[in-house]
């Protein structure tokens, strides 16, 4: 017993002044579940919500990500509860383009957002966005909790 507290006692000093010593972890930056999100430097956009914010990304060119960017917006636009924000962003290039497609499909106005850089934007590059559609779900410190999430899945949340 005696041969026991001469060696842990010794050992937990150790591991009490390492504790001690170790820096505070911050989250790092990234597009996976866990990373804070990248920032987006559009007009009109703000990710400091009081619930979760759905970033999606989409374009005109794109037909498939042109549905869901519209299923999406009619799945957050009917919730009852307003915990998930809506910012879709296009990525296309011409925005009269945009403007004609926000138009066409009925999407409210303040939850759209034209990047005109489209693939050469420092968005497509923060995200590492390729063909196709797109989002992630951010908490309200910014956190990416989900991506490519469904409107299932929105539905799931907002009844939080």
């Amino acid at each position: 017993m005696r041969y026991f507290i001469r060696i842990s006692f010794p050992l937990l000093i150790a591991f009490l002044l390492i504790g001690a010593g170790a820096k505070e972890t911050k989250l790092t930056e990234g597009i996976q579940p866990g990373n804070l999100a990248p920032e987006i430097k559009l007009q009109g956009v703000n990710l400091n919500g009081n619930g979760y914010v759905l970033v999606q990304f989409w374009a005109a060119y794109d037909p498939q990500s042109r549905v869901e960017n519209t299923r999406m917006h009619n799945v957050i636009s009917q919730l009852r509860t307003k915990n998930v924000q809506l910012v879709s962003i296009s990525l296309d290039e011409n925005s009269s383009v945009f403007q004609g497609v926000i138009k066409t499909d009925h999407l409210d106005e303040a939850t759209q957002f034209n990047e005109p850089g489209g693939k050469n934007s420092e968005i497509f590059k923060q995200y590492r966005l390729k063909a196709g559609f797109n989002n992630w779900l951010i908490d309200s410190n910014g956190v990416i909790v989900a991506k490519n999430v469904s409107p299932a899945e929105i539905l799931d949340r907002a009844s939080l």
